[in-house]
């Protein structure tokens, strides 16, 4: 509901923005004096809004690449702790129920404290203690057995992609569009909307209208691109459902309470 009232904000305020600029142009220049730019102005425009299309068109390929990167980074953290589990079982007590508890515990503190953090940018240290408290045990253990020692190794394995997963996820949440290209798009929109005022048509109330549907679409856009620029924050964001699917198999499948 938050994002409709943005986005419903966001297409207003512009149209109506653009739409005071038409009629204020209107006033100060007669329609002779446009109507005699119109040729001229049209292929400048048609230019200018070929160049702004590929430049959109590069921002919201660029946002969605980051988007579902960032969604495979974190799927595939959830996998990891996923595996750790279960090669646990392959490992004798103390360390393998110490290795599961471990696992359990940094999933949840991930699901449910670290991912509310990410959508401002920061890190739960309580994730990052349960995540050394996983390493401890690994580390302290010492296989006596071909079929430990093969375990064992597959164990660091995942745990290490596990640790750069973590990072790699905590990047992503503090990565989105830089400044400079959301200062051109802005700017760039600015401009393309500035050249329509050079046009001038006999009816008003259609070169209003035209208007108000160029500056939406170019609006549609960006709103598209402010939506999904922090893939963890905001409604269209990535959830910790692969982590929770992970955390119901473990329950499902071991008895595990969550």
């Amino acid at each position: 509901m938050q994002t409709i009232l943005q986005f419903l904000v966001f297409i207003v305020g512009s149209v109506a923005l653009a739409l005071f600029g038409v009629v204020h142009v209107r006033r100060r220049v007669s329609l002779e004096v446009q109507m005699e730019q119109n040729e001229v102005a049209g292929f400048f425009i048609a230019v200018l809004g070929v160049v702004y299309g590929v430049l959109l068109a590069f921002a919201v390929i660029l946002v969605w690449e980051q988007f579902e990167s960032a969604r495979t980074i974190a799927e595939t953290e959830a996998n990891e702790v996923g595996d750790v589990y279960h090669l646990a079982n392959g490992l004798p007590e103390p360390v393998r129920g110490q290795l599961q508890g471990a696992a359990v515990a940094y999933a949840r503190v991930v699901m449910d404290e670290e991912w509310e953090l990410m959508e401002r940018g920061q890190e739960s240290n309580a994730a990052w203690r349960q995540l050394a408290n996983l390493w401890a045990p690994a580390l302290a253990f010492t296989p006596s057995t071909s079929r430990e020692e093969a375990v064992y190794s597959e164990v660091l394995q995942r745990l290490d992609q596990l640790n750069d997963g973590r990072r790699m996820r905590l990047l992503a949440s503090r990565s989105g569009v830089p400044h400079l290209i959301w200062g051109i798009l802005i700017g760039g929109g600015v401009v393309t909307v500035l050249f329509t005022y050079f046009f001038g048509l006999k009816n008003m109330r259609a070169q209003m209208a035209m208007t108000a549907l160029y500056v939406a679409s170019i609006g549609f856009v960006l709103f598209l691109v402010a939506a999904i620029d922090n893939p963890f924050s905001g409604t269209v964001s990535i959830k910790p459902e692969a982590l929770e699917l992970v955390l119901n198999r473990i329950e499902h499948f071991d008895g595990t309470p969550r």
